[in-house]
């Protein structure tokens, strides 16, 4: 299995929770897989407009939340309500804080509207993520939990988990930390010793240090064989006279 195949393999079945919890039952594979192959391409795509966006910022493939929110416009994610000639303008044209009263609290009431106001798209974007809309997703994510209101409620949200925990105690007979150990799936394995059979070596530590043993000696005696040469000087010679006739 490539490494493309793995992941969307991992992404399948968060599509299909996500289906199932918008009332979608029942569908065919060739669709499921169509709409799987686009969420995978979507996710591509704000990843490479994300990573190019903090290159060109700053020099940096590590992205920062203003690289991250410069991709969901790019994307179409996020919808600004003004342009970007628009907002120019309006900074340009609206009154600048210091000229507001500091004493009486209006430059930072000021300030706070405005900073509001800049990010109105980004707050509506998350008061949709953990709305209502979305509240069917996140309960099926584990991510939901609700106010429990008596003592079943509330030992139900303990024994909540995400469909991923459950489907692998499920398929493991061994218990999850021995079977998804050192995969992408489990905690990552601790670092063993690794035996060369039929070798002089037991490990690759001593191949390795063997190896540099013998390029060493190897260039030692090649340099002892091989003396550096001398320049030979020469004598400034006398310049010579000639007598015409």
């Amino acid at each position: 299995m490539s490494q493309n195949d793995l992941f969307l393999s991992l992404l399948r079945p968060a599509v299909l929770h996500i289906l199932r919890a918008t009332g979608f039952q029942h569908g065919k594979p060739s669709a499921v897989d169509t709409i799987v192959d686009l969420t995978a391409r979507y996710l591509t795509l704000l990843a490479e407009r994300t990573a190019y966006n903090a290159y060109l910022n700053h020099n940096d493939l590590t992205p920062t939340i203003t690289d991250v929110r410069m991709a969901m416009q790019d994307c179409a994610l996020l919808v600004p309500t003004m342009t970007a000639g628009e907002e120019l303008w309006k900074e340009i044209l609206r009154k600048p804080l210091e000229e507001y009263n500091a004493d009486t609290g209006a430059r930072q009431k000021e300030a706070t509207r405005r900073d509001n106001e800049d990010t109105a798209d980004v707050t509506e974007f998350i008061q949709w993520v953990k709305g209502d809309t979305n509240q069917e997703i996140r309960r099926i994510a584990g991510t939901y939990k609700p106010v429990p209101t008596n003592p079943t409620e509330q030992l139900d949200q303990e024994e909540m988990e995400d469909y991923l925990n459950t489907l692998m105690k499920k398929h493991s007979k061994t218990g999850v930390e021995s079977r998804f150990q050192g995969t992408v799936l489990g905690v990552p394995a601790e670092p063993k010793t690794i035996k060369i059979e039929g070798g002089a070596a037991d490990s690759i530590e001593e191949w390795c240090r063997k190896t540099r043993e013998r390029a060493a000696k190897a260039a030692e005696l090649q340099e002892n064989n091989n003396p550096p040469k001398r320049d030979e000087t020469r004598e400034p010679t006398e310049d010579v006279e000639m007598e015409m006739e």
